[in-house]
């Protein structure tokens, strides 16, 4: 005997109604304010900075954050609706909290990103921004460096994925536009 209970009758309705409704569970913003954008493409990043490679791991963190954040089809910067360009301005490493001692507790990362949005048929540049991402990490463990630089790659590449895409997608100003 088959036993449905109220909540998987329910939850089978939502599951076939919901994607009829145009519901989106991303980001897609109109191209033009009329067609939406289908694709987006992730180019590799310029790396200004005196610390090389650090724009491999960007492109990496952006390329996952645009698949995780955006209702559009990551492909091929050539392909693409619109393209996410820039580069890494600069890195820093300073320290941080000292003991009483004055021995150094912990160092901090910053990373200054410079991105814009483009609509790859037109070439026009749709949004940009300019930020500096900042990430501590307690010396407690030896080697933690990598992985500190890495973390803030991450941050910096939600961000941009989403203040260009959003902002764009919600006509809004973006911190950092010029």
């Amino acid at each position: 005997m088959i036993r449905v209970t109220l909540t998987a009758v329910v939850a089978a309705l939502l599951a076939a109604i919901v994607p009829a409704c145009g519901y989106r569970a991303g980001l897609a913003p109109s191209i033009d304010g009329v067609s939406r954008a289908d694709t987006i493409g992730v180019a590799m990043f310029g790396n200004e900075s005196l610390l090389p490679n650090l724009e491999r791991e960007l492109h990496q963190f952006a390329s996952d954050s645009a698949r995780r954040y955006l209702d559009m089809d990551l492909v091929s910067p050539d392909r693409a609706d619109l393209v996410l360009r820039g580069s890494i301005q600069g890195f820093g490493r300073q320290e941080g909290a000292r003991s009483g001692d004055n021995l150094t507790l912990e160092t901090r990362n910053t990373i200054t990103v410079e991105g814009e949005l483009v609509d790859r048929r037109s070439g026009e540049v749709v949004g940009r921004t300019f930020f500096d991402t900042s990430v501590g990490v307690v010396i407690d463990v030896p080697g933690r460096e990598p992985e500190q630089r890495s973390r803030a790659l991450a941050i910096a590449a939600d961000r941009l994925v989403l203040e260009l895409v959003a902002g764009v997608e919600y006509g809004v100003t973006r911190p950092g536009d010029r």
